[in-house]
C-alpha cells in the first residue's frame, strides 16, 4: 500500500470519527457531573529507537529518567528490526539491560510485542522479510513474538503485555493487520504467560470494540494538537467527558481502560532535523503540556502514560531544559 493511499485512508477515517465523535459527545455530556475526579497515575513511553535517532544513549537516558525523575511506569517496545536484524540471530543487549535498570528501580513496565510498535513508523519488520509470503511472514512475527515473551516473562517488573500498537488504526507505513492475525497473535501470548494483555486504540477516532473485546486493558491515545496535510495543525474539539464516555462504551469487555499515550511534545509537520530542535519549542510550550496534564486530570481516568520523554532530554541537552523541568516537577509531586 503506497504511503499516498494510507494518507487518503487516515483522512476518510478521519472525517468519519468526527462523525462518531458528534454522537458520542451528546452522550459525553451525560457523564460531566458523574466521572470521578481522580489523581492519575502517571508514567511514560519509553523508545529506546526514538532515543537513539535523537542522539542519546539509549540505556543511560532511561537510567536517568528513572533515577533523576523518579518515573515508575513505563511502556516499553521491543523493535523486531532491531532484536532480529539478521534472522535468526537475536540482539537483546539494549532490551536486557532495560528490563534490568527496571528491575533494580522498581519500575511497572508494560512491554509492547508484535510488528506495530510504537514510534514512527510504527512497523519496524527488519529488512529480512521482505518477499516471504503471507503466511510466512505471519509465522515470522508470530515467531518473534514468542521469543520476546520466553525471554522476559521471568521479570517481576512486566505487569502486562502489549500486543501491537494500535492495530486497526491505519497510521505509518504499515501494512494493514486482519482481524485473524491479530486474534492469533493474542491468543500466542496468552498461551505463553497469563499477566494481562492491553491493547491501544485511536482515542480521538475510530472503533473500540474489536480491540476491547481481545483486551484485559484498554489503552487509549489523548492528543490535543496535531498536524495532516488537508488541515494543518488543529486542535481536536473535544472534551474530557468525551473520553470519559468512551471508556464506558467498553466497560463489559475490559477491566481498565487507561491513556496509553497522552501528548507531551510537539506533532511534527516536518522531520525533525528539518531545523533546530529548540526551534520546535513552540510547537509544544510549558504551558501546552500544563494544558495536556490537567485536560487528562479532568478525564477521570486513572493511569496516565506521558509521549515524548526522550524529547524532553534531548531539548534540555540542546540548551532548553523547560519541558524536563517541567515534567520532573509533575514525576516529584510538586504539580
Amino acid at each position: 500500500m503506497s504511503r499516498r493511499l494510507r494518507s487518503v485512508i487516515v483522512h476518510v477515517s478521519f472525517g468519519v470519527g468526527l462523525l462518531v465523535a458528534i454522537g458520542l459527545l451528546g452522550y459525553a455530556f451525560w457523564f460531566i457531573n458523574d466521572r470521578p475526579r481522580v489523581e492519575p497515575e502517571f508514567g511514560v513511553t519509553y523508545s529506546w529507537v526514538y532515543a537513539q535517532q535523537l542522539g542519546l544513549d539509549p540505556v543511560a537516558s532511561y537510567e536517568e529518567i528513572l533515577r533523576d525523575m523518579g518515573v515508575r511506569q513505563v511502556r516499553l517496545p521491543l523493535y523486531w528490526s532491531s532484536i532480529e536484524a539478521e534472522r535468526n540471530v537475536f540482539d537483546w543487549t539494549i532490551p536486557d539491560a532495560l528490563v534490568a535498570l527496571s528491575e533494580q528501580y522498581g519500575v511497572e513496565l508494560t512491554v509492547v510485542v508484535g510488528e506495530k510498535v510504537p514510534r514512527w513508523p510504527e512497523c519496524f519488520p527488519p529488512d529480512w522479510v521482505d518477499g516471504l509470503s503471507v503466511s510466512a511472514y505471519e509465522n515470522a512475527v508470530l515467531s518473534v513474538i514468542a521469543q520476546e515473551i520466553d525471554r522476559y516473562k521471568t521479570s517481576e517488573a512486566i505487569v502486562r503485555w502489549q500486543v501491537e500498537n494500535e492495530p486497526f488504526f491505519p497510521f505509518g507505513e504499515c501494512e494493514l493487520i486482519t482481524v485473524e492475525a491479530f486474534k492469533q497473535r493474542v491468543e500466542l501470548v496468552r498461551s505463553l504467560d497469563s499477566r494481562p494483555i492491553q491493547v491501544t486504540v485511536s482515542g480521538e477516532i475510530g472503533p473500540w470494540l474489536e480491540s476491547a473485546q481481545a483486551a484485559d486493558v484498554l489503552g487509549m491515545s489523548m492528543y490535543r494538537q496535531t498536524y495532516n496535510d488537508l488541515f494543518g495543525y488543529f486542535v481536536y474539539p473535544i472534551s474530557p467527558a468525551y473520553y470519559y464516555a468512551r471508556t464506558k462504551t467498553v466497560g463489559g469487555y475490559v477491566d481498565q481502560v487507561i491513556v496509553s499515550e497522552l501528548q507531551a511534545e510537539p506533532w511534527f509537520s516536518e522531520p525533525i532535523e528539518s531545523r533546530e530542535l529548540t526551534d520546535w519549542y513552540g510547537h509544544f510550550t510549558v504551558e501546552m503540556f500544563e494544558q495536556n496534564i490537567a485536560f487528562a486530570r479532568d478525564a477521570g481516568i486513572g493511569e496516565v502514560s506521558l509521549w515524548g520523554v526522550e524529547w524532553w532530554m534531548a531539548m534540555r541537552d540542546a540548551g532548553d531544559g523547560r519541558l524536563w523541568e517541567e515534567a520532573g516537577e509533575l514525576f516529584n509531586g510538586s504539580r
